[in-house]
């Protein structure tokens, strides 16, 4: 039983996660340190390294890569959904099989 109910909710957050980047390709926002950007607007680029850095990035451009890195997500959403549905399906034939 909780194996099932493990599966769903794996199939579930799948789907959610595909359903997350589907709505972030259609209608895609950022922000530059937690202030939202609009068309115009740019941003220091910042990198993880907390090397600084003259590079300028705009409103247009990260819109552009979070549009590009979209379809990932759904990729991924949708494969995790997959795989929790095929977990699912052999977990309900063990079972089926285990009654016989």
């Amino acid at each position: 039983m909780i194996k099932r109910v493990g599966h769903w909710v794996f199939i579930v957050v799948g789907l959610a996660i595909a359903a997350w980047a589907i709505v972030g390709w259609l209608a895609p926002s950022t922000s530059c340190r937690g202030v939202e950007m609009g068309p115009g607007d740019t941003c220091s680029y910042s990198s993880t390294s907390e090397v600084g850095t003259d590079e300028i990035q705009t409103y247009e451009d990260r819109i552009k890569v979070a549009q590009e890195q979209a379809p990932f997500g759904v990729i991924a959403g949708l494969g995790m959904a997959a795989f929790g549905g095929v977990l699912a399906v052999r977990a309900k034939g063990a079972a089926t099989s285990d009654r016989k």
